[in-house]
């Protein structure tokens, strides 16, 4: 089911969806809750939605050196909520705040650094303001300071340092935190590989709500690792991250449909879900797709699979560029046209698909979009047969009974050169 490889750099990505800048809500919490002083007009202000009026109340707070008003006003800033928006000032009144210790301030400003938004981007500045937002077990900063320290950004890579801190914001609930020590238990980085772990904190982030979670938990359930296999229930989660857009996640519930894999098969469900993944680009969507509406026949079915095999093929998948080139030499769907169909079935065999490389051998013996060539037909014969694919086999033997010993050597040759990794 789908990649079932794990990725550190997945749980980046999700992370990143809660380690946005202060929003204006939580600044509201700060003004009401935490300033010094008279704060009265500018929480007012905030609750009638009024961010003109609270800017102006909160800025001689700020300038007396009242943390809490400082990172309020660094967020308005930062949204260009009742000031204009400087990215820039943001980050001067975060790090006013965040040197008095203000934690949300030091958490704000390392997210900043790390992005280059609004400062210059420095990830071991990043990195330090995440320390010290994390000594204060701040959930997002120990999030995103043991995803640094995992992929040695900032700071030295150090899986245990990374696992310590990811472990303690999962701790506090976080899903993203939860996901990424799942993965790091089933990779064994910076802890014993424990597959029954992994699968367990994989489980807490999908139920509560996380699209990547959801989608690992679904490749757990099929795979049965950590979890007793069970299709019914890998569906149902993939259909809840499906659901929730992750173009992977339905382009596999689109496959799952289409074969009866954990539900009943189903082609409208099956033709609803990787159309969803396709329109996102996935090109194993687009591929799997234009396949089904091929079977389907139809002239028009037909147009539209060879507009998702060309999405699909420019993007450098095989069996998309595999198939075009077929529908090329047959006019199906797109025009017929031999110099398209050789162009992307040399495409496909030098990815090493056999029965690209049988087809391009079968157009240089017959000399079709392309000069006759018996001896590099014979090559691509020998490279598709070796992967066992049986038309090829017969017909390089049929061709190798009329080529000379001389011209069986050259093909030799040259299948070594074709069959050499291309960078």
């Amino acid at each position: 089911m789908g990649d079932s490889k794990i990725d550190p750099r997945r749980a980046r990505a999700f992370a990143r969806s809660r380690r946005n800048a202060w929003t204006l809500a939580a600044a509201a919490v700060l003004v009401l809750g935490g300033c010094r002083g008279s704060p009265k007009a500018a929480a007012r202000a905030i609750e009638r939605g009024d961010w003109s009026r609270a800017a102006r109340e909160l800025e001689p707070l700020a300038k007396r050196g009242d943390a809490p008003s400082q990172t309020a006003l660094g967020a308005m800033y930062f949204r260009g909520e009742g000031v204009q928006q400087d990215r820039q000032v943001a980050a001067e009144w975060y790090e006013r705040a965040a040197e008095q210790g203000e934690v949300r301030a030091q958490y704000s400003l390392a997210v900043m650094y790390e992005q280059g938004d609004g400062v210059l981007r420095d990830e071991a500045r990043a990195a330090a303001w995440y320390e010290r937002a994390a000594a204060q077990e701040h959930t997002g900063a120990l999030n995103n300071l043991g995803l640094m320290h995992l992929e040695g950004r900032g700071v030295a890579r150090d899986e245990a340092r990374a696992f310590e801190l990811l472990n303690r914001a999962a701790s506090q609930g976080l899903a993203e935190s939860r996901y990424a020590v799942g993965l790091m238990f089933a990779r064994g980085q910076g802890t014993e590989r424990d597959d029954e772990a992994a699968a367990a904190w994989v489980k807490l982030a999908a139920e509560q709500g996380l699209a990547q979670a959801q989608l690992q938990l679904a490749t757990l359930y099929s795979e049965g690792r950590g979890v007793e296999t069970d299709m019914a229930e890998a569906a149902l989660w993939l259909r809840r991250a499906a659901e929730q857009g992750l173009a992977l996640a339905q382009a596999q519930l689109g496959l799952n449909y289409a074969r009866g894999v954990g539900v009943e098969a189903d082609a409208v469900e099956a033709l609803r879900w990787l159309r969803a993944a396709a329109e996102q680009g996935v090109s194993s969507a687009q591929t799997a797709l234009a396949l089904t509406l091929l079977e389907a026949g139809g002239d028009e079915l037909d147009r539209e699979a060879g507009i998702w095999l060309q999405r699909a093929a420019e993007q450098g998948a095989a069996v998309a560029q595999d198939n075009l080139a077929l529908l090329h030499l047959r006019g199906r769907g797109v025009a017929q046209d031999d110099a398209l169909a050789l162009r992307w079935s040399e495409r496909a065999a030098a990815q090493g698909l056999a029965s690209a490389q049988a087809r391009l051998g079968t157009m240089l013996e017959l000399g079709r979009g392309v000069e006759r060539d018996e001896v590099a037909a014979y090559a691509w014969y020998s490279l598709a047969a070796a992967q066992n694919h049986a038309n090829a086999r017969e017909k390089r033997d049929r061709l190798g009974a009329r080529l000379s010993a001389d011209q069986i050597e050259r093909a030799a040759a040259l299948r070594s050169r074709l069959a050499q990794p291309r960078e």
